[in-house]
């Protein structure tokens, strides 16, 4: 596998079915995966995307709406248990926006008194509300971000590989917005929302605007409803206004960029 790629773990908007999982995604590279948001049974999904959980970089939490976040205790205790219950030997770094990160650090203290809690070792790091916020930097990737138009505190986040000018934005769940544009400027790959929807969400063919304004070179769908027809519609409409490559997130396809 060429790397990076980005594997969604789940692509479907917030009422997901038997046959989906809502959206959140692996971004993976050379040396590990960075995981994006955390819903469903993140220990399975990973490994059935053939990636190994404990080889995580970092998690990164888009706003916290439940079906952006109700996987996280259950990801925290199996990379616990997978690591037979040793502590990490470098604390897992969390980052989200400052209104977000009370809510998550207050979702784990709900399990304060287990054992689990005490020996997961996490770390804290906010993110500003700013267009271009830095959010991390390694020796593959530089992470920035930038805020959505939600219906509480959201955020984008862009992974620019250091060695090149190739880059992966993933909108999270926002309406059309120009700092969503800004920051998907000139991206390899673009993984934008697609909820159909006029409140605090985006249409496939506003998507398909925004992408064509930013210059990406591919745009995914992702969030979007997951009906058969519904998925059709988004991926017509999408198409109408985005000239470029476009298509509809699949559940553990690997997305080169």
């Amino acid at each position: 596998m060429y790397f990076p790629y980005v594997i969604p773990l789940g692509v479907a908007a917030a009422l997901a079915d038997m046959d989906h999982a809502n959206s959140y995604l692996a971004v993976v590279g050379r040396d590990g995966y960075w995981l994006v948001d955390c819903a469903d049974s993140p220990i399975g999904r990973l490994q059935r995307a053939g990636l190994d959980p404990l080889r995580v970089r970092g998690l990164i939490i888009t706003h916290f709406h439940p079906d952006h976040v109700y996987g996280l205790p259950a990801y925290l205790l199996g990379l616990f248990m997978l690591a037979n219950g040793e502590v990490r030997s470098t604390p897992l770094p969390i980052y989200a926006r400052s209104e977000v990160l009370p809510l998550v650090r207050g979702m784990i203290a709900l399990f304060g008194d287990q054992s689990w809690v005490a020996l997961s070792s996490l770390t804290y790091h906010e993110i500003a509300p700013e267009v271009g916020a830095p959010v991390v930097e390694d020796d593959e990737f530089t992470v920035t971000a930038a805020p959505t138009r939600h219906s509480i505190p959201s955020i984008a986040v862009r992974f620019a590989l250091r060695e090149t000018s190739r880059a992966f934005v993933y909108s999270s769940d926002t309406f059309p917005c120009p700092e969503v544009e800004t920051l998907a400027r000139g991206a390899t790959l673009l993984f934008h929302e697609a909820t159909d929807s006029d409140r605090n969400h985006t249409r496939p063919g506003a998507a398909g605007s925004l992408a064509a304004r930013a210059g990406v070179e591919r745009l995914v769908l992702i969030h979007y409803y997951t009906r058969p027809k519904a998925m059709a519609y988004a991926l017509s409409e999408a198409g109408k206004t985005f000239g470029g490559p476009v298509e509809l997130a699949e559940e553990f396809k690997p997305y080169s960029w």
